[in-house]
């Protein structure tokens, strides 16, 4: 027994520390996962690292495939729409239900979620727009206690897989300092933690799916701007050779 616990335990932290590589950008998008490699620099057995891979995959940071093995999900526009809409439906009505069996507690948790999350510095610095781990853990606790009352279990996994997985969208499109500027994090937060208080369910649910699809807004900016980018190198004197 003890020795299952340890290797739960490891899993746990080889698991946690391959998340935030992903969502770092230290594992780029499209790259592949060596378990052997990431076995021997982090000391755990391959086993350890193919069980936390798998739960990777299963929230949809990692893609499995076999004879090919593991590797970070590549960054597919149609993919994150998909997500989103799915999000929409799902969280929407979780949130609704919530608020409708919300009491006093409820209230006590949202109020000290979002004053966490207010207080938690989000950049590691203002030049990259880098996330701290901080505050994602203080959005997630935030976003987490708007469903806490939620008498669905299936509403609940089904959000909190979800949104694991939009995570990583999330962190690449709040990397491009250019789309924070159209963006009000806190204000939104604070409409959706106030339409909580008020008891309003419908409109926390309309919040809430507005929340959800910002993120695909900016991250189909981002795209475009980047494959405009990338087509003006194409296009340039330098990638043609010189050619004019």
């Amino acid at each position: 027994m003890p020795e299952q616990v340890a290797a739960r335990s490891l899993s746990r932290a080889v698991f946690a520390d391959i998340r935030v590589g992903i969502l770092s950008g230290a594992y780029a998008p499209g790259s592949k996962l060596s378990p052997r490699a990431i076995a021997t620099a982090s000391n755990v057995s391959l086993s350890v690292v193919r069980e936390a891979l798998t739960r990777l995959a299963e929230q949809g940071l990692v893609v499995a495939e076999p004879q090919l093995g593991f590797s970070v999900v590549t960054l597919d526009l149609e993919g994150a729409r998909d997500l989103n809409r799915v999000r929409v439906l799902i969280e929407g009505a979780a949130i609704k239900d919530a608020i409708d069996h919300a009491d006093v507690e409820y209230e006590t948790r949202v109020i000290a979620s979002h004053h966490r999350l207010v207080r938690t510095p989000q950049w590691v610095d203002e030049e990259s727009q880098t996330v701290t781990e901080e505050w994602a853990r203080a959005h997630a606790q935030f976003h987490g206690a708007l469903l806490s009352t939620c008498t669905s279990p299936r509403l609940l996994e089904m959000s909190a897989s979800l949104r694991e997985t939009a995570e990583l969208y999330r962190r690449w499109s709040s990397t491009l300092t250019a789309t924070q500027l159209r963006r009000d994090v806190s204000g939104e937060h604070h409409a959706l933690m106030q339409a909580a208080l008020d008891r309003d369910a419908d409109l926390g649910s309309r919040l809430a799916g507005q929340h959800i699809n910002k993120t695909t807004e900016l991250l189909t900016y981002a795209l475009e701007l980047h494959e405009a980018e990338a087509a003006a190198d194409t296009d340039s004197p330098a990638a043609l050779g010189g050619r004019a």
